[in-house]
């Protein structure tokens, strides 16, 4: 036998109806590439609904498209938590048993209803905490936000109004001799100006802070996703 065994549960009751089926509908990623804000150009149209055709063929062929391998990390976030949250809405059977402490919490052996609904719960509320923790990791999906993120783009604009997009306007006329010489630009950022120093500092550390909690769900995701590898079928 196996250490790892899968078992379904016996006489679980299982309906299916059309709201359940609506609940149930797919979203979030795909491979469509779509049309860029203002873009008129015809002959863009053409080449962009060309690439999309060759990404959607490449799909149904291999599984995987080079839109998805551009960005093997985006596409993991965007599609895993959605298959796992589809596992959990329609899963009919949960891993038993597993000889570490934690998975002894799911031993059910449907010896009982009681015991397989207490199972089934608990298997989902695993699938849950990987979903959850898969989504915290995303930049788009993760709940944690910077709470100086409008101080930050008002002080932007600002800058940009006044000095240029990259502070043109701050340089002297020595400078603009040395880089016309040089061939080098020098970019003045927020932080370069007295006014918009201490805004610039506090949004760049709450980015760090918000990058490191990322990254940690990320670990604990890999983690749980690493220990429940081979359960993650129906």
């Amino acid at each position: 036998m196996p250490e790892f065994q899968w078992f379904y549960t016996v006489c679980w009751r299982f309906e299916v109806n059309m709201k359940d089926l609506k609940k149930n509908r797919k979203a979030g990623y795909s491979c469509v590439e779509g049309r860029l804000r203002g873009e008129y150009n015809p002959i863009k149209h053409i080449h962009r609904w060309g690439r999309n055709i060759k990404h959607a063929y490449q799909r149904i062929r291999y599984g995987y498209c080079d839109r998805d391998v551009w960005s093997i990390d985006w596409w993991f976030l965007n599609v895993v938590p959605n298959m796992l949250e589809d596992l959990k809405e329609t899963s009919h059977g949960y891993p038993s048993p597993l000889e570490d402490k934690e998975s002894k919490l799911i031993a059910g052996t449907c010896d009982s209803e009681e015991k397989d609904e207490k199972g089934m719960q608990q298997w989902k509320d695993i699938l849950s905490e990987m979903i959850f923790l898969f989504r915290e990791a995303n930049e788009d999906t993760c709940t944690r936000k910077n709470p100086y993120d409008e101080e930050y783009n008002r002080a932007s604009e600002g800058f940009t109004n006044k000095y240029g997009c990259f502070g043109e306007r701050l340089k002297t006329e020595e400078e603009k001799a040395e880089e016309k010489k040089s061939g080098m630009h020098k970019l003045y950022m927020l932080s370069d100006v007295p006014e918009y120093k201490d805004i610039s500092e506090k949004y760049l550390d709450e980015e760090k802070k918000i990058r490191v909690y990322r990254d940690e769900c990320k670990d604990a995701g890999l983690d749980m996703f690493k220990k429940w590898f081979w359960a993650l079928w129906d």
